[in-house]
């Protein structure tokens, strides 16, 4: 039995997000987005509950 190669495992780069124009974020920026998407969540749910 051969082993297949598989250009993934070896070359990260070898496919890109099909589609998608926009270059990739940075850990910062993408930490940044997903934290300010988490706080606009919050405050959705926290308008949603009415004190009882």
């Amino acid at each position: 039995m051969g082993q297949k190669f598989v250009p993934e495992l070896h070359d990260p780069n070898y496919r890109t997000t099909e589609g998608q124009k926009d270059e990739a974020l940075t850990e910062d920026e993408a930490k940044r987005l997903f934290d300010a998407m988490i706080a606009r969540l919050d405050a959705e749910q926290r308008g949603v509950r009415r004190p009882d």
